[in-house]
């Protein structure tokens, strides 16, 4: 008789945890439709119009590979960072940038920030921007000089759901005073000094130059007037070095500007950026340099300097423009501080 009223007093008590554990999941728990979704962020906008050109075609695209899909619509500058931080929020499996670099790099920031410590949900790119550089560091590699898989590719493999680990990198900058201006995550690169200055100036050439014309365009138009950097640099926990330079470049990926494949030893997989930095050079050698930079047969020309490390210190006395993933985050600070963040973002591939 004690057996079994203990028997059954057990079962009450097991009985009310379990209408508990049942509760609390389902307050809980994500709906599964969102789960079960990609939240889909597209940049109309990108390419100088590309992407609103092919948007119909990646839309039945995505459908037909039987993907369920929520679709947001970028409408100012920022916007998909604040979708993407959204997309984090309502807990869906993975967002997609529909877009070009800076498309992705804003996406990236938002699912990077809005994760905080967690670990990232997973970001799948469509690539239809001007330059879609960061997709050349997605397996498998194009040789120098070519150009990443197509949007048509981009859909099948993120419908495949295999992901790529890939490292970020992290910068802040600051100004002249120490206090902090603000903090970014990029992919792709970071620019410093003339092709910083070039991404600036591709935003004031006609939209009717698209992909490497605009770009080109826009490395015309800066040699006629870009500035000479005085750098203190350090490397890790290398020796402060300071120099004079027309341009440094700090690369998670190998090529920017659709076309220049300016560290083309980097791997988003090494746990370190690479940085080149050009010495002082005159418009007629950068001329030079640029058929140089398109094959990637730089490395050993003199003019240029190489590091590679995780930590990165750069200051000047004079105001820097900072490009990151083609884009301008900053155009006057003093000094910038970058890391990388090992493995910290899963792509679908």
């Amino acid at each position: 008789m004690f057996i079994a009223a203990g028997i059954s007093i057990a079962n009450f008590y097991l009985d009310i945890f379990l209408l508990f554990v049942a509760d609390f999941l389902s307050e809980h728990r994500k709906p599964l439709d969102e789960m079960h979704r990609l939240f889909v962020i597209y940049n109309p906008q990108a390419g100088r119009g590309k992407a609103k050109t092919l948007w119909p075609q990646i839309y039945q695209s995505l459908l037909a590979h039987g993907l369920d899909v929520e679709i947001k619509t970028t409408n100012a500058p920022l916007h998909a960072k604040d979708l993407a931080m959204e997309a984090v929020r309502r807990g869906f499996q993975a967002v997609v940038a529909v877009g070009g670099d800076g498309t992705v790099h804003e996406v990236a920031n938002g699912v990077l920030q809005a994760s905080g410590k967690n670990a990232p949900i997973p970001l799948g790119i469509i690539p239809v921007g001007n330059g879609d550089d960061f997709i050349k560091m997605l397996p498998p590699l194009p040789a120098i000089g070519q150009q990443g898989y197509s949007w048509a590719v981009a859909v099948a493999r993120i419908a495949s759901g295999k992901l790529h680990q890939v490292d970020v990198g992290s910068l802040r900058a600051f100004h002249q005073d120490g206090s902090e201006v603000g903090h970014r995550y990029f992919v792709n690169g970071v620019n410093l000094g003339f092709s910083a200055h070039a991404a600036f100036n591709f935003t004031t050439i006609p939209r009717f130059f698209t992909g490497f014309l605009g770009y080109l365009a826009a490395v015309l138009k800066t040699l006629w007037k870009y500035p000479l950097l005085d750098l203190k640099i350090q490397v890790d926990e290398q020796e402060e070095i300071t120099l004079q330079s027309s341009m440094v470049a700090i690369m998670n990926g190998r090529c920017f500007g659709r076309a220049f494949w300016v560290c083309p030893q980097a791997d988003v997989q090494d746990g370190v950026l690479d940085m080149m930095i050009a010495k002082r050079i005159n418009q007629w050698t950068i001329l030079q340099k640029i058929p140089l930079m398109m094959k990637g047969s730089h490395i050993n020309d003199p003019m240029l300097q190489w590091f590679r490390g995780a930590l990165l210190s750069i200051a000047s006395p004079r105001p820097l423009i900072v490009e990151m993933d083609g884009e301008i985050p900053f155009s006057d600070v003093f000094r910038v501080e970058i890391e990388t963040l090992p493995g910290r973002l899963e792509v679908l591939v």
